[in-house]
């Protein structure tokens, strides 16, 4: 066995100079199938010996944390539950983090309305699993219905917060919060982030992890000042809804990447937080300004928050992006809804320098196409 596998690497060696692309494509079809039989090998060894006796193997045999161990022989038994997801990753078209979120959801999702596991793997065949995130979570989001006060009590159950002191004196955070409250807590980190960017040297910036670090500590000590906490101008909650004019009431309350809201909680952020609404009649509005304007109106930019939902190429929050224009203004391209998209920094950079496109997506939406890069599921040499 050992030599067959010597074989195979020998092969994917021998794809060098202009066939690195390939060798990197035939690599991830391997790590994806290696990854279900792994998963397919602990979900075993959990059935025979029990979940415990498991990890301990993991521990033991390859040197894995405990709480790596932990986490894979759940991951593996949630796999057993989405058979077809389960099958995607043996044959190597999707990602361990494909294959992760989908059986996630499957969790995650109401007993009276189930994912579709197959819509979601058509998603995950052409999606990188930074966007595919988003693409799950919008998924779970339009099947909660009634479930959704049952399901925010469950959540605010789950919240936690570990402070934990290392050896060498530094401290380590870990959180885990319900929707509403995370999002009121990446909003006044976003925005503090944004006005320590703005305030920065531009030959000497810190990296994103360190401002955001910054800006929490400004938040929770209030070393800013007046302007650094949560009342500070501009971190304000973008809140979506309906408004039904024969009924003269809000229906479809949710925050901008599609969370749904109760009413409850609704109510709750009208009365403590700043929010910022976004009840508008599209036909009504100034938001095709053609060439009079060259930045996108705060008006656009809360319609591009709910039609896009945070960056097209990565998903990231809403509160980390810029509205970029398809056709770059100084081309000719207008301030206009159709000539617009939200993208992060990063993916920003992949635009303008790595010639990465924007492309159109279905219900009027953009997606990023990054240069050079076969799309999850392109290629099917190892899958057989």
């Amino acid at each position: 066995m050992a030599a067959t596998l010597e074989v195979l690497l020998t092969g994917l060696r021998c794809l060098e100079g202009d066939r690195l692309g390939e060798r990197l494509d035939l690599l991830g079809v391997c790590e994806n199938r290696l990854a279900a039989l792994k998963a397919e090998t602990v979900a075993a060894l959990a059935r025979r010996d029990g979940a415990a006796a498991a990890a301990d193997a993991l521990h033991a045999r390859l040197g894995q944390s405990r709480h790596g161990a932990k986490r894979d022989v759940k991951i593996a038994g949630q796999l057993v539950k989405v058979p077809a997801a389960a099958r995607a990753l043996a044959n190597g078209s999707i990602t361990p983090q494909h294959a992760r979120l989908i059986a996630e959801a499957a969790e995650a999702a109401p007993p009276s309305a189930p994912i579709d596991e197959h819509a979601l793997l058509r998603a995950a065949e052409r999606e990188p699993a930074d966007l595919f995130n988003k693409t799950v979570r919008e998924h779970i989001n339009t099947r909660i219905g009634d479930d959704l006060a049952a399901r925010r009590k469950h959540q605010r159950a789950q919240r936690r917060l570990s402070v934990k002191r290392q050896a060498d004196g530094m401290f380590e955070l870990f959180g885990r919060f319900d929707p509403l409250t995370g999002s009121r807590i990446e909003t006044a980190l976003s925005a503090t982030s944004n006005k320590l960017w703005r305030a920065e040297d531009p030959k000497n910036r810190r990296t994103p992890e360190q401002r955001r670090a910054d800006a929490l500590a400004m938040l929770v000590t209030g070393a800013g000042g007046r302007g650094a906490g949560p009342s500070a101008p501009g971190v304000d909650l973008l809140v979506i809804a309906d408004y039904d004019t024969v009924a003269g009431q809000l229906r479809h309350a949710r925050l901008s990447d599609g969370t749904p809201l109760t009413p409850a909680e609704l109510q709750r952020l009208a009365c403590d937080a700043n929010v910022l609404p976004a009840i508008f009649n599209r036909e009504r509005e100034p938001l095709w300004l053609g060439k009079s304007k060259r930045h996108a109106t705060p008006r656009q930019r809360a319609v591009l928050a709910e039609r896009d939902k945070g960056c097209v190429g990565c998903g990231a929050s809403v509160g980390w992006c810029q509205a970029h224009h398809v056709v770059h203004w100084q081309h000719g391209g207008h301030t206009d809804l159709d000539n617009l998209c939200l993208l992060c920094s990063s993916c920003h950079h992949q635009v303008h320098e790595n010639r990465a496109q924007i492309v159109p997506a279905p219900g009027g939406r953009f997606r990023l196409q990054p240069a050079g890069r076969a799309p999850p599921g392109r290629n099917d040499r190892l899958r057989e």
